[in-house]
This record gives structure tokens, sequence and C-alpha cells, in this order.
């Protein structure tokens, strides 16, 4: 027996954990055992805590810090060099919480709050959009640390956190009034927060006014008001208990419940959010006159590109001079080759046959494909509109040379443009764990205006994405767990066959991956003239 009496096997897996080296079937074995070892719990939290890392990262500058902190992991990754593997420390803290990979740096930043305040806090905040203050008065900025009891309150805007023990990633959208009982608990009195919760923080709990939402190793969505409370679960499992001590019951992925302020319980059942996006079938080269033209590009089917894996994003870095001249320079495209004409149908679902619907094929699959999509339409009326979505990888949108949203994931190019984008995580989204993107508000005139659109793969056939198009002051019929149902961003109407493939579809995703759209014939942008891309000759 080890400490806490855990055998060596149990320690073992919580070590091969933190060095980010679990199988799926020891993951599983590792998750029983934390939902049932409250010993084992506690260990892996001293494992993983960064409370003495910390003291000495706040002593010594970044640079030298991360040198050290590396060198200070060695003795305990003996074994870990052993299997052939050599695991820093920031490395192994992603692994905990895969959700702060991109706060991980700020986490290790030196803040100005004392030694003292720094040993009694309990989390700290990643990120702040908006005003956001603590028991009313001092108020809140990157990298602030947040202590047991206090009452973290927002009127507007968004704030992300995470508890330093756990490792419970939070985001909170206002108006928000939340207090932290502990790093094991909090209560939420309004607003909305996202939590995603790594083994070591199993049994998190969310109060509200008439329900108790207590983790069992999963990602939750929780809203609170003063009309009671709703909980999503977007993985895993959860245990709902009621302050009128009725019996607990258990949540699973997918499940949606509204309890309002007497107690009463809506729930629907959701299929696994997991399930894949159906394809449509509509011919991607019918080409006519209404039609935004465009085509689809790859890298040629050659041995060299073929022969080892890409790591990097060859497409999308070969489109950034071409972004970059506002869509005019189109000399680097020239070594790639080029699709047969194709039209532009919204993007919505699975597109894992497109290089070969559009012509494509034969092309270098590990290369990734991009579509462009290039014309001059007219808005359906003059007002200000924002693009909701997102795709794996690529998505672009640019009006009049200059790129105004951006719906990419993590690994596209186009991330290097720093287009400005909100992420709306309580949105669940399938493949985005940052939920729905969406851009700033661009006001527009019934004149026409030019429209560049770029969807595409990064590498590989398991791609899908989705575009839609807001109108400010519109009203919008909501999913079940409250999205807006924004309608699919089109350029010309469609078929009975296109729009009925459509609905089935939307029905899908509301169903099965928590994602809605609607189809509005007057939210369409539709193409001024019939004409020839002047892109469509560029590429031989």
């Amino acid at each position: 027996m080890t400490s806490n009496n855990l055998t060596e096997n149990d320690e073992d897996l919580l070590h091969r954990y933190l060095d980010g080296v679990l199988t799926r079937s020891e993951l599983e074995s590792l998750e029983q055992l934390l939902r049932s070892n409250a010993g084992a719990r506690a260990h892996l939290r001293s494992l993983a805590t960064i409370d003495a890392k910390w003291q000495q990262l706040a002593m010594d500058e970044s640079s030298t810090l991360i040198s050290d902190a590396y060198s200070r992991t060695q003795d305990r990754s003996e074994t870990t060099r052993q299997r052939g593997l050599s695991i820093p420390l920031c490395a192994s803290l992603i692994a905990i919480a895969a959700s702060l990979a991109i706060a991980a740096l700020d986490w290790f930043l030196p803040s100005n709050d004392s030694t003292a305040q720094f040993e009694t806090g309990i989390a700290r905040v990643i990120r702040v959009e908006g005003q956001a203050t603590v028991n009313g008065s001092r108020p809140l900025s990157q990298g602030a640390d947040l202590f047991s009891g206090e009452v973290l309150s927002m009127s507007n805007g968004l704030i992300e956190l995470a508890f330093r023990d756990s490792g419970v990633h939070v985001i909170a959208t206002a108006p928000l009034q939340v207090k932290l009982d502990s790093d094991q608990h909090m209560s939420l009195a309004n607003g909305q927060v996202k939590l995603v919760v790594p083994p070591q923080g199993i049994g998190f709990v969310v109060d509200t006014a008439k329900r108790r939402f207590i983790d069992l190793g999963t990602s939750f969505v929780v809203t609170a008001s003063s009309l009671g409370s709703e909980v999503l679960v977007l993985d895993g499992k959860i245990s709902v208990e009621s302050t009128d001590h009725e019996p607990a019951s258990l949540m699973n992925e997918g499940e949606f419940a509204r309890f309002d302020h007497n107690g009463k319980t809506k729930k629907r059942t959701a299929s696994r959010l997991s399930l894949a996006l159906p394809e449509l079938s509509a011919a991607a080269t019918n080409v006519n006159k209404r039609s935004l033209a465009g085509f689809a590009v790859g890298y040629s089917p050659s041995a060299e590109l073929n022969k080892k894996p890409i790591k990097e994003d060859l497409i999308g870095s070969q489109f950034l001079p071409l972004i970059q001249s506002r869509f005019q320079d189109t000399g680097c495209l020239q070594p790639l080759q080029k699709s047969e004409p194709i039209s532009f149908r919204g993007i919505a679902g699975a597109y894992h046959d497109f290089p070969q619907r559009t012509g494509l094929e034969p092309y270098a699959e590990s290369g990734g494909w991009l579509s462009w999509y290039h014309g001059n339409v007219v808005p359906p009326r003059s007002g200000r509109y924002r693009f909701w979505g997102y795709a794996d990888n690529h998505l672009m949108v640019a009006i009049n040379g200059e790129p105004v949203f951006e719906g990419s994931r993590r690994d596209s190019s186009f991330k290097e443009l720093g287009i400005s984008r909100t992420d709306n995580p309580a949105l669940p989204c399938l493949i985005a764990p940052a939920g729905f993107a969406c851009s700033d508000w661009i006001e527009v005139t019934d004149q026409p205006l030019q429209l560049d659109i770029l969807f595409g793969e990064v590498g590989g056939r398991i791609t899908s994405g989705l575009l839609l198009i807001e109108r400010e002051g519109e009203n919008y019929e909501e999913t079940f767990w409250g999205q807006p149902k924004w309608p699919l961003f089109l350029t010309e109407s469609l078929g009975d066959e296109e729009t009925t493939e459509l609905n089935r579809l939307r029905e899908h995703m509301e169903e099965k991956t928590m994602g809605s759209f609607s189809i509005a014939e007057d939210a369409i942008w539709k193409v001024q003239e019939a004409q020839e891309q002047k892109t469509s000759n560029t590429i031989k």
C-alpha cells in the first residue's frame, strides 16, 4: 500500500494521468477510482497542485522559471522516460484539463497579490470581458485571485476562471451573481456558467435556489434566474438533488432540464452529442447566373507531400497572402490544383466527400483543401448584422475585402490574422469546446458589396461547419436549450429537395449535436448579377 491507502496500481494510474499517457481503458479505471475513493481525489489534487511552483515562479523571471520547472520534474518523470516519454510540467497541467491549454501561460504569470493572499486563494481569473467585481466593490481583472466566500458579480460581459486545486474551469456570462463557497462548491444566484471538470475535480457542486448539481466527471452548463434554473449536460453525467429532499437523479450527456421557481421540472433527453453529422447530397457544381461561384483547391497528389505526416496548416498558410491583399493577389494559389466551378449552397453539416463531389480529387489529402467563393451580393435590408458559426477547420467571411468573421478551430492559420471574434461557450457545439463563435456587428446598406467566403479542412476528411446570420432587432425562435435559430447564410433561394434535406439536417442537429438553424427567404444575400469569377482562370 502507498499513501492514502492506494495500491501501487492506483498510484501508477494517477501518475500516468498527469503524464498524459493513459489509455482509454485506464482512463475509465481512473474515473471509477476517483468517484469511489475520496483519498484518491485528494492525492491527485496534491500531485497536481501548482502552489509551490507558483511561489517559486513569482520570485524569478518567467523565462528562467520555465526551464527550472522543467528540470524539477525530471526526477518524477524518470519512469515516464523509461516508457519513451518525457513530459514537462506545463504539458502535465494541460493534460489535467485540456480546456485550460490557452490559459496555462497566464496561470504561471506572477500577479501583484501578496504571497499571503495567494496562499488562501481558491481560484484565479483567466480573462474578463466587461466589468466584474467581488463583494460589490473590488474590481476584477486578468490574473486576480478569488477567495473562499467571495461573491462575484457582473452586469455585462464574460469572465473565465479556474479553481486552483481541483482544476475546474469555468466560463460565466452576465448578468451574473455567484458565490465561491469553496474549491469544490459554488452557489449561482443569477447568470450562466459552463464548467469543464477534470477527474480530480469530480464531485464539484453548483447550487441554485431549488437544485444542487453535482459533477460526476463531465462538462455542463447551469443557468439561474428568479424564474428558476436550467442545466444542460454536454459530456459525461451529473447528479441532480432537490432542496425539498426529493431523491437524487442522474442526467447524462445531451440531457436538458428546466426547473421553475416552484420546483416543477421539465426535462428533455437528446441522443448522444457525439453522433456524426450527415452530409448534404446537393450538387456543389450546380452553378447558375444567381450563384455565388467559386472553386475548391488542394495540393496535387505528389509523393513528396504524402510521404510524411503533415503537422501544420499548409493550405491555410497558402491563402494568407490572398486575404492580406483584400482578395486581389491570386499568385499564391498558382501551386494548387483546382476543382470544377462550384456554387455556394450555404455551409451546414458534414463535408467529408466534398473534394470528390467538386471534382478536386485526386489531391494530396494530408495537405488539406479550401473552397473560395467570391462575388458581389446585395444584403436583404440595410441594418446591422453579425455572423455566427464554427468549422472544422477553416471558416472566414470578408466584406469588401476586409475579413469580418472567423469561425475556425485553433489549428487554422487564419488565427494569425487577428480577426475579432467572440466565443459563446454556453451555446453547445459538437466540434468547438468554446461554443459558437460570432462576429462583431457589421453595418451595411442595401447597396452591392464584395463577398468572399473561405471554408475547408487542414488535412484528412472529417470536416463539418455551420454559418448563420443574425440581423439586429429581429426575433428568432429558440431551441429547447435557449439558442436562437438564426437563419442559414444563403446567397440564393433553394429548391424543394435542398430545403427538405436541410430541414432533416436541422432536426438531426437539434436532437443529436445541440445545434440548429432556420431557412429564411428574407435573409438571403442575393448575388447582384451573373458574372464569371475573375479568379476562375488563375489556376491551371
